[in-house]
C-alpha cells in the first residue's frame, strides 16, 4: 500500500491505477534513473528556495536596521 500511495503522489498516478500495477513495476519506477534525476532536480530547487530566502531576510534585516536609525 505505501509503494502505491508514494506512486500516486511523485507519479501523478491515480491511486487506483497504482493499486492496479505489480509491486516490482513500482520498484523499478523508484529505482529508475529518471527518478533519481527527478529527486536530485527536486532537492536543489528547494535549496534554490531556501537561498532566495535567507536573502530576503537580509534585505528584511536590513532595512529593519536603517529604519531604527532613522528613528
Amino acid at each position: 500500500m505505501s509503494m502505491a500511495v508514494s506512486l500516486s503522489l511523485y507519479s501523478h498516478t491515480s491511486l487506483r491505477d497504482a493499486m492496479d500495477l505489480q509491486p516490482s513495476v513500482v520498484k523499478c519506477f523508484f529505482d529508475s534513473k529518471p527518478f533519481d534525476e527527478w529527486k536530485k532536480g527536486k532537492s536543489n530547487e528547494i535549496k534554490t528556495q531556501g537561498e532566495i530566502i535567507n536573502r530576503l531576510n537580509s534585505v528584511i534585516s536590513a532595512i529593519g536596521a536603517i529604519a531604527r536609525k532613522r528613528i
